[in-house]
This record gives C-alpha cells, sequence and structure tokens, in this order.
C-alpha cells in the first residue's frame, strides 16, 4: 500500500532519452492499432480472402463491417492483445471480441464472436512470423516482432510527445 503523501514523479526526458524503454503499454490502443493497420495494409505481405469483406465479425452482429479495411485493424488489435496479455487461445479471443446479441423483447445475452475470423487472423500472423506457438499450443509474439513493435511503439511515442 501506498501512503497518501506519496508523490510520484515522471520524468518524460528519461522516456525520450531512452533511459527507460517505451514498449506498446505506453501507448493508447487506438493510436498503436490504426498505426499498425496501415503499415499492415500498405505492407502488402498479408494475404486477404475475397469473402471477408461479405463476412459479420460474429453471429450477434447485424451487418459486415462498415471499414472496407475492418481486417487489418482486427489483426492489429490482436497483435496487441497477445503482445500485452500472453498466450491467448481462438476460445478466448472469441470471449474478447464478442458482444451482446439482441433478441428483440427478449433480454440480450452474450455471445462470442466467430471463431473463423479469428483464426484466419492468427494464422496469418504465423505465417508472417509475428505469431509463434510454443510447446503447449499457445500463440505467443515472436522475438523479432516483439523489438519491431517495441520501436514502432518509440517512434509513436516521440510522434505523441511533441505534438
Amino acid at each position: 500500500m501506498f501512503n497518501s503523501g506519496t508523490t510520484f514523479n515522471f520524468n518524460m526526458e528519461n522516456m525520450i532519452n531512452k533511459q527507460c524503454s517505451t514498449t506498446l503499454r505506453d501507448i493508447p490502443s487506438s493510436v498503436f492499432i490504426s498505426t499498425y493497420a496501415n503499415y499492415l495494409k500498405n505492407s502488402g505481405q498479408v494475404q486477404v480472402p475475397s469473402w471477408i469483406d461479405l463476412a459479420k465479425s460474429g453471429s450477434h452482429k447485424m451487418f459486415s463491417p462498415s471499414n472496407p479495411d475492418w481486417i487489418f485493424f482486427r489483426l492489429a488489435s490482436l497483435v496487441r492483445k497477445i503482445y500485452i496479455n500472453g498466450g491467448q487461445g481462438v476460445g478466448s479471443l472469441r470471449k474478447m471480441y464478442g458482444g451482446k446479441k439482441k433478441r428483440g423483447s427478449k433480454p440480450s445475452k452474450k455471445k462470442s464472436s466467430g471463431g473463423k475470423i479469428i483464426r484466419l487472423a492468427l494464422k496469418e500472423l504465423e505465417r508472417l512470423k509475428i505469431l509463434e506457438k510454443n510447446s503447449i499450443g499457445k500463440r505467443y509474439i515472436s522475438k523479432k516482432a516483439r523489438k519491431d513493435i517495441d520501436i514502432r511503439s518509440k517512434k509513436i511515442f516521440l510522434t505523441i510527445e511533441n505534438k
């Protein structure tokens, strides 16, 4: 427990001068996801199936996403979740991306997201060598990808700080 008189000094100059390392946890999620989604889209390495623009993200949704690049945002979001939470399986990710199913006059129910899209995204990230499986079968960020994400996070942090 902290005393009520304790003050915390957070020195931004130490972060900028590389005395403290900047990671994905230090920047807002929305900024990282949009930046990393643009990187994945512009890299041209992601293979997107032709049916993805017709697919809903889960049974609890009425329509497919309105953004035509939503799959890149889902990939970036998955990378962030696995970076922060460690080994994740398809079932736990389905629960995280799920939502309420509207049932008319009956009470809403919690529904999981679609598993096909999450499996597709995880396989694509494994193909790009961003994710790798351990002996148990859980997926983790590879060392090379973690280093790349930390470098991108540092650049994003410096951009935010200079504004």
